[in-house]
């Protein structure tokens, strides 16, 4: 696979030395086998795989299968996502072990929301006390029971649990942290079996959703429970080590946050240019942009500027001259702004009016660091603004700007605009809440097309394409034909048509069956960076998962911008990663501006990150 050293706890690795038995259903076949073992994973019928994750039906005891551990302290630790259903629901067994099971009662919450409280139980009577914290049904989470026997002569139960990504869902629980239930001593020589999913006496509930359970020959400690993390593939070993190469770093506790709309661009020179904004309740309303160079391939980048009033903006180079096409402020409070540097990204012109590089000076308008196209004789590029009806999303209007790349792109009347696009509330039955950060693309019939990302409540993963005709001015979207499936089309993802291959390549964030949940939406899922690739801009094909982080709320490679040289795919990250001081302070506001290189990005047998 592509990484070795993706970053994680130190230490994960030498907790792992402990792990003496687990089911992992990454490449599973059936009937599902215990991977340390030689038991087969048995049900009355047959237990479904895919993607990873073991599909467990209610209502059926697992007669066989057993995970056994072979000391006296031992520590049980399972995956688990219980989904949304209907009917009369009371109790799910997720995992007994001698018995103690752990259970799930299903209630209601203050907002007739499902949730999960969840319990040990010592033969039906004995219990931890119910946490004050509950689980929102369809959210993936994380059980512990540790066992070791005390000085009484009694084994000594504690039960812990983690709701993942709990703060984007309705749920009072905790954000991001392992939770100690309580604990239970019991009388009794346990017979060290565990055994998952027994005895489930709600049938009306179809499916419960397994990701992995393993047990290790020690006792956790809280600590210890932060090493253990679902895999996928090619990422099983993690180190502390932030990927690719640093381009910017910010600690959290500073409150300004780096890497804001990043782009990168391969100068004529053979150098690379790369921008971020700074962001954040340190930075206020500054709209800072940073600009750096690398002179070595990327192996090493110098800031060499930094620019105020402008932001969301995409580098690009016509004639010699590097340019920023942006905003001049966030939402609704900015214009549309084009800035020029003659001198390599050093210095840059200041935005006065319309002949200076103000090209619309009305509010408001929205953008990212999308790509901006060169075809024939036009610079093109995708924007929208925000005069549409309700707030964040649902006011964007799509629309695509272009110039003549001989005329002067500082002034305003260089630029013509498309038809304005709104967007409709009642696509996607009712789930729809915005169209944003289109890509400009040139489309397999020759003319200009938008791809847009899709803001979708529950789910995701779909994008819209809006067609223009050959002058760029008429646009049309048909959303029963022209929204399509498009993984990690939830949240922004950088797309370019690559002529050697005669293919669409993307970035995107698209998102695991196994970090997938019904209590939020995609969007907030931002682990996983994926290299797509397309014949017609309509149906993909994820070519490799390029970078990988197993939680979801404090990590995430978002973003992504690309540009290509030679074999090679380029690619700037704004990055939320594992520091010294705790690490970033969530998924969406990082710590990192981060440069990664993928060699030799059309050929599998080839392609390698670095």
């Amino acid at each position: 696979m592509l990484l070795s050293t993706v970053g994680v706890l130190a230490q994960g690795s030498s907790w792992e030395t402990r792990r003496v038995a687990e089911w992992n259903f990454e490449a599973a076949a059936e009937p599902l086998k215990n991977s340390l073992g030689k038991d087969p994973l048995k049900a009355p019928v047959t237990i479904r795989s895919a993607q990873g994750i073991a599909h467990l039906p209610a209502g059926v005891a697992l007669k066989s299968g057993q995970l056994k551990g072979t000391s006296g302290e031992l520590t049980t630790w399972m995956r688990f996502q219980i989904p949304p259903t209907y009917g009369d629901l009371k109790e799910i067994s997720l995992l007994s072990d001698g018995n103690v099971q752990v259970k799930a009662m299903i209630t209601t919450d203050n907002k007739g929301k499902e949730v999960a409280e969840l319990s040990a139980v010592h033969d039906g009577q004995g219990t931890t006390p119910r946490p004050a914290i509950r689980i929102p049904v369809g959210l993936w989470a994380q059980v512990a029971l540790t066992s070791h026997v005390n000085a009484r002569g009694n084994r000594l139960y504690k039960f812990y649990y983690y709701a993942e990504h709990s703060s984007a869902s309705n749920s009072d629980a905790k954000r991001n942290y392992w939770v100690y239930v309580g604990h239970l001593e019991v009388k009794e020589t346990r017979n060290k079996a565990i055994r998952v999913g027994e005895d489930f006496p709600v049938i009306s509930r179809s499916w419960m959703y397994v990701d992995e359970v393993r047990i290790y020959n020690k006792k956790a400690e809280l600590q210890d429970l932060y090493g253990m993390l679902p895999v996928i593939p090619g990422f099983e070993t993690f180190s502390p080590r932030v990927p690719g190469v640093v381009i910017e770093y910010s600690p959290a506790y500073t409150g300004r946050f780096v890497a804001g709309s990043p782009s990168v661009i391969v100068l004529e020179d053979g150098s690379y240019l790369a921008k971020g904004d700074h962001y954040g309740p340190a930075v206020g309303e500054s709209e800072l942009v940073t600009v750096f160079r690398s002179e070595d391939k990327g192996k090493t980048w110098n800031k060499i500027s930094e620019v105020e009033g402008m932001t969301w903006a995409s580098l690009f180079q016509v004639n010699g001259q590097v340019y920023m096409l942006g905003t001049s402020a966030g939402h609704k409070k900015g214009h549309a702004i084009i800035m020029r540097s003659g001198d390599k990204g050093l210095t840059w012109t200041r935005p006065r009016d319309k002949s200076t590089g103000i090209i619309f000076s009305d509010l408001s308008y929205h953008t990212a660091p999308t790509p901006v196209v060169i075809h024939n004789g036009q610079v093109w590029k995708a924007m929208e603004d925000e005069k549409g009806i309700g707030g964040w999303g649902t006011n964007f209007r799509a629309f695509m700007l272009h110039a003549d790349v001989n005329s002067d792109l500082l002034n305003a009347e260089s630029w013509k605009i498309s038809d304005i696009l709104p967007s409709d509330l009642n696509w996607e039955k009712g789930k729809f809440r915005g169209w944003l950060e289109g890509n400009a693309v040139l489309g397999p019939q020759g003319n200009m097309v938008n791809v847009l990302r899709l803001s979708i409540t529950d789910g995701g993963g779909k994008a819209a394409i809006i067609s223009y005709d050959k002058e760029g001015k008429k646009a049309s979207f048909d959303p029963e034909k022209d929204i399509i499936s498009f993984p990690g089309g939830s949240t922004k993802f950088f797309i370019r048509h690559d002529p050697p291959s005669g293919r669409y390549w993307a970035l995107s964030n698209a998102v695991p069956a196994k970090h997938n949940g019904a209590a939020y939406s995609e969007s907030l899922i931002r682990n996983t960076l994926v290299l797509m690739s397309s014949a017609d801009l309509r149906n993909w094909e994820i070519e490799e998962t390029v970078l990988y982080y197993p939680e979801t709320a404090v990590h995430a490679f978002q973003y992504p911008t690309f540009a290509l040289e030679g074999e090679d795919m380029l690619v700037v990250s704004r990055t939320a990663y594992d520091d010294a001081y705790g690490g970033a302070f969530k998924h969406h506001d990082v710590n990192y501006f981060t440069f990664h290189r993928i060699k030799n990005f059309r050929n599998k047998k080839l392609r390698k990150v670095e």
